[in-house]
């Protein structure tokens, strides 16, 4: 009897920790690239490009409310935003870019099922004397917990500029509340 109580709990334990590691959405990136809009004119503007994607894993749509913030060593945080006059230019310098490859702009959104979605998140002017970057990628912890509201874990990303590119230093999810403390500046 105490066997089968042994083998009944050991099996809830494996299904319950199937569930919780099981994840409706994948996210995968590149490390940003910095491009100088205009380059050798009076007019140059200073951008760090950064692509990644987001996959629905299930059979059924999904909501995702994706939002991607950058903070810098200096102090400074930028909202991704988009410009459509340089895309042309940010497109080549995707690693895996192809002619015919489309890119979201918007990441938040539904989400069809078993696709993948390449995005795109652009911030201008970042201080010149930035040696530290950290991205926040909100809204791709597992489900249950942004659809109700439970907690507000970010994805961190973190680089250090070597040389002319960004190296990676650490990732995952974090209790930084920096995208929050952002939302209360700005009063989104």
């Amino acid at each position: 009897m105490k066997l089968r109580y042994v083998f009944i709990g050991l099996l809830l334990i494996f299904g319950v920790s199937q569930i919780v590691n099981a994840s409706p959405l994948e996210f995968s990136w590149n490390a940003p690239k910095t491009y100088i809009h205009n380059k050798g004119t009076g007019g140059e503007t200073g951008y760090i490009i950064w692509f990644y994607n987001l996959k629905n894993t299930l059979e059924k749509p999904i909501l995702v409310p994706v939002e991607v913030l950058l903070a810098t060593d200096t102090g400074e945080k930028y909202p991704d935003v988009y410009y459509p006059e340089i895309m042309e230019y940010a497109a080549e310098l995707d690693e895996d870019y192809k002619e015919d490859k489309k890119y979201a702009v918007i990441a938040k959104g539904e989400l069809a099922p078993k696709t993948v979605k390449h995005c795109v998140a652009m911030f201008e002017d970042i201080d010149p004397d930035a040696k530290r970057l950290d991205i926040y990628v909100t809204g791709i912890s597992h489900f249950f917990f942004w659809r109700w509201r439970m907690v507000d874990y970010s994805y961190k990303i973190t680089y250090e500029r070597e040389r002319d590119y960004w190296k990676l230093i650490e990732h995952g999810m974090s209790k930084d509340t920096t995208h929050r403390a952002y939302d209360v500046e700005t009063g989104k």
